[in-house]
């Protein structure tokens, strides 16, 4: 996903900053929103391992997407290297060059 497409998903911070309400009741529902969206992550990602995609480009989507508690810098950097090794993996087996991995 481009830069240009992850601008055009505001993030529920951006959202609940176009509301008008108190700060404490606004982080409360910032937890409560998150917490939803990191259920939604794990859901999705067990559905992935269920329907045999690749945890790597799930992972990816879900972080580029920024669904849940945004990752730590060191979390986003070794699942961008383990998708970055996945699509040089899937490329070289394209071209012959070893075999085809599997999720």
């Amino acid at each position: 996903m481009s830069e240009s497409q992850q601008e055009r998903i505001p993030s529920i911070s951006d959202v609940l900053g176009r509301i008008q309400m108190p700060e404490e009741l606004r982080l409360r529902v910032l937890r409560d929103l998150l917490d939803r969206e990191d259920q939604i992550r794990v859901a999705l990602g067990i559905a992935g391992m269920q329907f045999g995609l690749f945890p790597q480009i799930v992972a990816e989507v879900l972080a580029e997407v920024g669904l849940g508690t945004p990752r730590s810098e060191a979390e986003r950097t070794m699942i961008r290297q383990q998708f970055t090794a996945l699509m040089e993996q899937i490329s070289r087996a394209q071209r012959g060059e070893g075999p085809m991995p599997s999720p």
